[in-house]
């Protein structure tokens, strides 16, 4: 079959000389932020863990994802496929969401703000369709894996004196106005290094490995181990399972079919997909989809709001900072008794691209999808909005998005190659989303505020919650540990696993719950081969 592409001057570490009758430890489908931080630390421990990525590697690619076709969107890191959202109207919106494919999976365009959630998103929650429970982890225990993750992808504390010295004199004078309104604003945490030569790359591909994505800071530390390997361009179609164990997995590899088997199998397919496979892997054993006899799998879609804004200042300011996505405002999250959500600098300038890639976000969703239109039609209110704006900086205001088992991800034969979802938005959020909006209205005052839409967005590129953990089977897909609860050695690791938002960016959480996750598999791998005697591969066969 060939190898994988090596990377660039480290050596062909991708060469897989594949056994199809091996029997790895772990098998970790997905090398998103969940996947990568799971067998990072599942190698490193010596495990032999094979990653399975839909995509390949990509060193270069557009920031917008505005290829043409599927092909073009894949080499470039992208989902290559429409998503489809189905409206209660009817109505049915295609549109690119961004979701990456490649190794590092979305992280190697994201902005790498690596915050914590808040100790209230644990908690147990009346939203206006049902009571959420609490989460079956506490905060104070999941606090170390938080400091773990952080330490993993680089992030300085935002009480280090020197990170807002990078701040350029416009944010500071910024942040002394909100201080003067009463807010307490904080350098925002974000997983970049900041040397003398680093250009932050939000958005982008980082070309100096200045930015911690799951790529760099794990997934290939994890390859350099003896027994770790990937299979890149893999596509996994189904499951095969009975009632307590994953089995095998069925994909194609370069276009093969293949059957892989593992003690453990580690599903980190992001929360758009990781339903989706579930779902498709029906049997009789699993008539209404794998892991689903609550009929669980799917609903609980969350996302974030995405309600940008623009600041600029009553009189001049430098723009010119080392850090430029820098200001975190948690004021608002949990304030006069509701939970209205959290602001942060995006660290960009509201230039005329910035406003033309975020006006054509908006048609996309409105079902235009004709790129070379797109591109017509946005370029003269780009430009005059670039001019009205000037100096000025985006600011995005998140607000947590509740639960609804009526959110959910859909098998669709319309859509066999991309994902499709019910979602709506529901009325309490948009009231909190522009109670939000108009508290940090007054909060930046004399400085002028733009909004950016005429509308509430959402940040696809945040979707969370389809498989969530709990400790009833009734009303969850996994279990504290994110083990399925009728499957032996099957696991979610990416965040389908969370049972509410929040109103951060979930990577970090993401990133701790794997860590988390790992620790438990490990010692069951290790309790499994005490019992059995030999090492692991040796155990696997004695199990199989």
């Amino acid at each position: 079959m060939g190898s994988n592409n090596p990377i660039p001057g480290e050596g062909d570490i991708y060469a897989l000389p594949l056994d199809l009758q091996q029997v790895w430890d772990v098998i970790v489908i997905g090398t998103g932020v969940g996947g990568s931080t799971l067998g990072h630390a599942l190698a490193t421990r010596g495990l032999s863990v094979l990653f399975l990525e839909k995509g390949g590697r990509v060193d270069q690619g557009n920031p917008s994802g505005d290829a043409l076709t599927p092909e073009s969107r894949q080499a470039q890191g992208w989902w290559p496929y429409f998503i489809s959202q189905r409206r209660p109207d009817g109505r049915c919106d295609r549109f690119h969401a961004p979701v990456g494919c490649a190794m590092g999976g979305s992280s190697i365009y994201y902005a790498a703000a690596l915050e914590r959630m808040a100790a209230s998103d644990f908690d147990a929650l009346q939203t206006t369709g049902q009571k959420v429970p609490a989460w079956p982890v506490a905060y104070e225990d999941f606090l170390p894996f938080y400091a773990r993750a952080e330490s993993l992808y680089g992030v300085v504390p935002s009480s280090d004196a020197a990170g807002e010295a990078r701040f350029s004199d416009w944010d500071r004078a910024l942040m002394q106005a909100m201080r003067e309104n009463g807010l307490k604003p904080e350098r925002l945490n974000v997983g970049i290094r900041y040397d003398e030569d680093c250009q932050e790359c939000i958005g982008r591909i980082c070309p100096r490995q200045c930015k911690s994505d799951a790529r760099i800071a794990c997934l290939e530390v994890a390859l350099r181990q003896p027994r770790c390997f990937i299979l890149d361009h893999c596509d996994v179609q189904r499951l095969d399972a009975d009632d307590r164990h994953v089995h095998a997995i069925c994909a194609l590899y370069r276009g093969q079919e293949i059957k892989l088997k593992a003690r453990v199998v580690a599903l980190a397919a992001g929360a758009l997909h990781s339903p989706q496979l579930l779902l498709r892997s029906s049997n009789s054993f699993w008539p209404r989809g794998l892991a689903n006899r609550s009929d669980q799998v799917g609903r609980n879609l969350m996302f974030h709001t995405s309600d940008l804004v623009a600041l600029w200042a009553p009189r001049r300011f430098s723009r010119k900072g080392r850090q430029k996505k820098s200001i975190s405002v948690r004021d608002f999250y949990l304030y006069n008794g509701q939970r209205l959500g959290y602001v942060q600098s995006l660290g960009f300038d509201a230039g005329t691209t910035e406003i033309r890639n975020y006006l054509k976000g908006i048609l996309r969703r409105l079902g235009i999808g004709n790129e070379r239109l797109l591109s017509l039609l946005v370029k003269v209110p780009a430009a005059i909005g670039s001019r009205v704006l000037g100096e000025s900086s985006i600011f995005a205001a998140m607000t947590e998005d509740d639960p609804s088992p009526d959110n959910r991800i859909v098998l669709d034969p319309a859509e066999p190659d991309g994902a499709s979802f019910t979602y709506t938005i529901g009325d309490d959020l948009r009231q909190r989303a522009d109670a939000l909006r108009e508290a940090f209205r007054r909060s930046v005052r004399p400085w002028r505020m733009l909004r950016m839409s005429p509308r509430l967005e959402m940040n696809y590129g945040h979707p969370c919650g389809t498989c969530r953990f709990g400790l009833d089977p009734a009303t969850s897909v996994l279990n504290r540990d994110c083990r399925a609860h009728d499957l032996e050695n099957f696991y979610v690791v990416d965040a389908s696993f969370m049972p509410r938002s929040g109103a951060v960016n979930p990577s970090l959480t993401i990133a701790a719950n794997a860590l988390r996750a790992a620790g438990r598999i490990a010692a069951t791998l290790s309790s499994q081969v005490s019992m059995v005697g030999g090492t692991g591969i040796e155990a696997a066969a004695i199990r199989n």
